[in-house]
């Protein structure tokens, strides 16, 4: 297949305030369901329509790295063709996508902290910028380990730029998981490169990663159990108000920090189930409990300020390769098998989604009851 030329530069016209006033509210964590199949799961929270679709990258595309200076970076051709969500304004670029080998990549937002490697003329030809970082593991690489080794090589220098579309920096970290359950977010803070290693497999915004697991610590008393009735003087029981009181305390708003304790609990505690269905439904659920419906963040108290919504939410499972996706305005859960995609097929090619509310009538599926 005669490779096809792709270079990640996106064409949108928006100002450096939309950006700036954005507060990019995405969760991530993983399960396991009882066959041993790995499913990543991910909500996309942002202040305005991505009108997003699943974008499918075919194996030999060829990319050029953006840099700095505006030279060309560092030029690559696919070695493994992925699926992904694009945006309507960037059709060609992904923020969260799976590879024919189960490596998944998610890009999240990390503002106040993220600062890629300083810029280096020197190292042109090997540069890219951070939003270009994902689909360059997702077509390079297969396992967390090979991620790992290409991120503290030489192979690739992902540098400090302006992000041309936005006019300001793209302060992001990511989540990087494979097949074997695996999972690693990489950091660039202070203009320094941080592997952490992810036991939990979740992962929301700022602060980084290490801060967000030590503050896990302030909720060790949280629990899915009830708390027994508490005892006091002259025989007075103090009784519980109803169910979940093992949950008493959890934060429950949508800053970063108060999702990562929701999300390390939640994803521990879940009843995955014991087949894949089973447990993308399950995975859903707790996807459910992160979501932001219009209204409920905004910007400014000014009328017409930007709200943040979950655009979407997806699920991706790593065993499988079968990828699951359900929008703001659709719901309905909506899948893309991997293993049907002919991946040297040349060109990019995309699939809409469903991004409308269509109840199912199921006033035709009246039958008789028996009634003894």
């Amino acid at each position: 297949m005669k490779p096809r030329r792709f270079a990640c530069v996106i064409a949108i016209v928006l100002a450096y305030t939309v950006l700036a006033t954005q507060s990019f509210a995405c969760t991530a964590f993983q399960l396991t369901s009882g066959d041993g199949s790995k499913i990543y799961f991910r909500s996309m929270e942002f202040g305005f329509p991505f009108h997003s679709n699943v974008l499918i990258i075919p194996r030999g595309a060829q990319y050029t790295g953006a840099t700095p200076d505006g030279k060309p970076g560092l030029k690559w051709i696919a070695k493994y063709g992925a699926v992904g969500l694009n945006a309507e304004v960037a059709p060609n670029c992904i923020t969260d996508g799976m590879n024919e080998k189960g490596l998944v990549v998610g890009m999240l937002y990390l503002p106040g902290y993220g600062q890629f490697l300083l810029p280096d003329p020197s190292k042109d030809d090997r540069t890219i910028g951070g939003w270009q970082a994902a689909a360059y593991l997702l077509t390079t690489v297969a396992t967390v380990e090979e991620a790992k080794q290409v991120l503290t090589s030489e192979k690739v220098y992902i540098a400090q730029q302006i992000f041309p579309p936005f006019k300001a920096q793209l302060p992001v970290h990511f989540y990087i998981g494979d097949a074997s359950g695996a999972v690693v977010i990489a950091e660039y803070v202070n203009g320094k490169l941080n592997l952490h290693d992810d036991p939990l497999g979740v992962l929301t915004n700022s602060p980084p990663f290490n801060w967000q697991m030590t503050n896990l610590s302030n909720y060790v008393n949280l629990s899915p159990v009830n708390v027994p009735e508490l005892n006091l003087a002259n025989n007075v029981d103090i009784q519980n108000f109803g169910q979940g009181s093992g949950m008493l305390g959890i934060p429950g708003d949508y800053t970063p920090p108060s999702r990562f304790v929701r999300v390390a609990l939640f994803s521990h505690w879940v009843s995955a189930g014991k087949t894949v269905s089973e447990t993308v439904n399950a995975g859903f659920h707790v996807l459910n409990t992160f979501d932001i419906f219009k209204g409920a963040v905004r910007s400014s108290k000014t009328s017409g300020s930007e709200m943040d919504v979950t655009e979407w939410a997806v699920a991706h499972d790593r065993t499988n390769l079968k990828t699951y996706v359900r929008t703001y305005g659709g719901l309905t859960i909506q899948m893309v098998d991997l293993k049907k995609i002919d991946f040297d097929q040349p060109g990019f090619r995309q699939i809409a989604l469903d991004n409308t509310f269509t109840p199912a009538d199921i006033t035709s599926r009246a039958t008789a009851l028996a009634v003894k």
